[in-house]
């Protein structure tokens, strides 16, 4: 058994030959293998994000007027005291 990482740069089919040729102890060996490689598929562009609807545009701006308005009327309450 063998295990080698690579990255292919052409598509196509590959022959993978691996070959042991032997020493004082043990007997040559070979094995080979076959791989097909494809062409990655395309990348996929990005969801554009939705836009916030008006509506929380209304309520956002209707909240900070009515902070800015009890602030307004707090202020002129201390000052008559």
């Amino acid at each position: 058994m063998f295990h080698c990482a690579f990255t292919p740069e052409v598509p196509g089919e590959y022959t993978i030959v691996a070959t042991f040729e032997g020493s004082g102890a043990y007997y040559g060996s070979s094995a080979e293998t076959a791989i097909n490689v494809e062409e990655a598929p395309a990348a996929t562009p990005a969801p554009t994000p939705t836009p916030a609807p008006m509506t929380d545009t209304y309520v956002m701006g209707f909240g900070i007027g009515i902070i800015i308005t009890i602030a307004i009327v707090g202020i002129l309450l201390l000052r008559k005291r």
